[in-house]
């Protein structure tokens, strides 16, 4: 069964960045990285994403789950599923999806996903699942095609719930992966 450890930066370049490194050196299944602030978010290839400090919820999992690389992708769109059922629980809010990577409110992006993997001759050896979720930011913080749960709800939440809220379900969502064959 999946469980998380959660490592808190205060900044750093990217926790995509960071997890991908920690993943090459053997750190285990279940890492959490979050930070209040990166100074190079990524987002899909070629694009940026700017979070001001302290507002949102940005953060990336390792998994090093016993699929093939061809099955990877699906990570995202579980990601997507897990955030959204979080969304929903904790804030009230009625998500939808924009594939491949995004999950959306009333048709504005509340939150973008990034998946990466790392392989060798063997196979899939990790893959990270990057985050950032609008959570306590005002319209003038982010672009208007965007929204967050402060827009939506006129509501500050916690952080760190939303996270525990996320990781709970993203652990009941990826139970099938881990589950053995019969």
């Amino acid at each position: 069964m999946l469980s998380f450890e959660i490592e808190h930066h205060p900044e750093t370049a990217s926790t995509n960045t960071l997890l991908l490194g920690y993943a090459r050196s053997g750190r285990p299944e279940g890492l959490v990285v979050t930070a209040d602030y990166q100074t190079e978010g990524r987002g899909k290839p070629g694009r940026i994403w700017e979070s001001p400090a302290g507002k949102n919820l940005l953060f990336s999992v390792l998994l090093r789950p016993p699929i093939g690389i061809h099955q990877a992708p699906i990570l995202t769109q579980i990601a997507c599923r897990s955030i959204a059922a979080a969304l929903a629980e904790t804030c009230g809010l009625a998500c939808e999806f924009k594939r491949p990577n995004d999950v959306m409110v009333r048709g504005r992006k509340i939150c973008g996903i990034l998946t990466e993997a790392q392989s060798s001759p063997a196979g899939l050896e990790a893959v990270v699942v990057g985050a950032g979720v609008n959570v306590n930011s005002g319209p003038d913080e982010i672009p208007p095609t965007a929204t967050s749960v402060l827009i939506e709800t006129g509501k500050k939440i916690d952080r760190r719930q939303l996270l525990d809220a996320i990781l709970q379900q993203l652990k009941q969502e990826t139970q099938g992966l881990y589950a053995p064959l019969s």
